[in-house]
């Protein structure tokens, strides 16, 4: 009898460019929208890339923001959302993709919870403990979706290197992170 060879090594690879523009769809709650100037507006696609560089390291290093491996979580209950069509550079949204699909997210919920994130001011309390010595961006990473069939579970995780990041009781120790019953009060304010 004969043998069946798979390839099983197929991948997808391009270049990320990061000269090149594409043209991408974000929605954001028309309530944000009607806070900000039009000269703001215009800015939103030039926010995105010092947002991830200055939130990165704390997104690839807290609890995930959906619980369920299995699903995406998308803006609800955020009132009206307006679509606005932004020119982001490939390597941008690539990046953006790829902590969204750890966080279990899309990429629009990413982008609102960044902006949050921003204008709460997270970013000033974090900045000297996680973006001090450390270069902005890691110089590669996987995402990783895992799906065991046998034990029927679905895992996502974030790989990074370099891994700049402490094991999880140093961390918490050094980051003075408070008990787990202060951090899902916490956890379920962020989560909008």
């Amino acid at each position: 009898m004969g043998k069946i060879f798979f390839d099983t090594d197929q991948k997808i690879q391009s270049k990320l460019l990061e000269s090149k523009t594409e043209t991408e769809t974000i929605l954001f709650p028309e309530s944000y929208l009607k806070t900000l100037t039009l000269e703001q507006k215009k800015a939103l696609p030039k926010r995105i890339l010092p947002l991830l560089k200055r939130y990165q390291k704390f997104l690839a290093s807290q609890r995930r923001i959906n619980r369920k491996a299995g699903k995406i979580l998308y803006q609800k209950n955020r009132g009206k959302m307006i679509r606005m069509n932004m020119r982001i550079d490939c390597k941008t949204w690539a990046l953006l993709g790829v902590i969204s699909a750890t966080h279990g997210v899309s990429r629009c919920f990413m982008v609102n919870y960044l902006l949050w994130l921003d204008d709460s001011k997270v970013g000033d309390s974090i900045d000297k403990a996680l973006n001090v010595g450390c270069p902005p961006f890691h110089s590669s990473y996987s995402y990783v979706w895992h799906l065991d069939l046998a034990q029927n579970r679905i895992i996502k995780s974030l790989r990074f290197h370099p891994n700049p990041i402490l094991v999880s009781s140093e961390r918490k120790r050094w980051l003075k992170i408070p008990s787990k019953t202060n951090e899902a009060k916490f956890f379920r304010i962020l989560r909008f």
